[in-house]
């Protein structure tokens, strides 16, 4: 068979490229063929051990594929900018390629993230339930979508995250990001280095971050307030009934009794109210997944219920 070489075209139209879909790639791709892949949409060439896209530089059809797996919603988003919220499979250390409901909308806090958790009006996620030290799963692959349900994914378990970022769809609007149309709690760098959230919460001992008072995601009309301790943090607990008083994973914990001061100078021996996610109340009265309690000792404001809660990493 005779070999093409040198050739030239001069055609003031344009010449149409091989096409097919993923699977009808050739079997024993060469270096530099180049075709119109139908399953993404996109032209990709072969450089030798990928297919990329010449447009991008990233691997063809990033993210929407086992074998073209991103590392990261955020990988994706660099590479297409106009990713739509949506299942794709990100590539998870230990698992593998992995599908994963990813949270591209830019106006939360540039997009790019992956759902981790998501909780209905419960308990199923309480203080005390294992999901959060564990490295297991629930509805993982039933509930790849933002319905209102509980599930939780191995992107839980094994993505070394930074940042992290609680949608609350049912309780308002506000917090850390406005005009998404929920409540938002955001965190950025809630580690001194990046860690899987399972790991995380089965490592730390009241990770305080600041004054609750001026954390951008605490408002008075969805948690209750005390007059003192004022704790925003992680993995929180009143030193009540020896720790098994006021519990909360992410949120927050507040007092009344004197000296009135912020954590960890202030008395947490009676904490009469708590806000977050992954909740438990002194005699089990709240084991919520998420929402607001409110007991005694002048507490005020907040839901004072269970509220559904998504969670998300990147």
């Amino acid at each position: 068979m005779a070999t093409l070489k040198d050739i030239t075209t001069t055609s003031v139209n344009a010449d149409k490229l091989p096409a097919g879909t993923t699977a009808q790639r050739p079997p024993s791709p060469q270096t530099g063929m180049m075709r119109f892949n139908t399953s993404f949409g996109e032209v990709e060439f072969y450089n030798g051990s990928s297919w990329i896209n010449p447009n991008t530089g990233a691997v063809a059809g990033l993210g929407q594929s086992s074998e073209s797996a991103a590392n990261s919603a955020e990988e994706i988003l660099r590479a297409y900018p106009d990713s739509a919220d949506g299942v794709y499979w990100i590539n998870l250390p230990t698992d593998g390629p992995q599908q994963t409901y990813c949270l591209m909308d830019r106006r939360y806090d540039g997009g790019g993230w992956m759902m981790a958790m998501k909780a209905t009006r419960g308990t199923t996620f309480g203080y005390f339930a294992n999901y959060w030290t564990t490295n297991n799963t629930l509805n993982e692959t039933s509930q790849l979508n933002r319905n209102d349900a509980d599930a939780k994914f191995h992107v839980m378990n094994r993505f070394p995250a930074k940042d992290m970022l609680a949608v609350w769809p049912d309780v308002g609007q506000g917090g850390s990001i406005r005009g998404v149309g929920a409540f938002t709690m955001l965190q950025h760098n809630f580690y001194n280095d990046r860690i899987a959230l399972t790991n995380f919460f089965d490592t730390v001992d009241r990770w305080f971050i600041r004054d609750s008072r001026y954390y951008s995601g605490w408002s008075n009309s969805v948690f209750s307030v005390q007059t003192s301790v004022f704790y925003y943090g992680y993995n929180y607990f009143s030193t009540a009934g020896g720790g098994n008083g006021t519990r909360v994973r992410w949120g927050f914990g507040m007092n009344e009794n004197p000296p009135l001061e912020v954590w960890p100078l202030g008395q947490n021996t009676s904490d009469d109210c708590q806000g977050g996610l992954g909740m438990y109340y002194r005699n089990g009265q709240a084991q919520y997944s998420a929402g607001n309690f409110r007991g005694g000792g002048g507490a005020s404001g907040g839901i004072n219920r269970t509220a559904r809660v998504e969670l998300y990493i990147r």
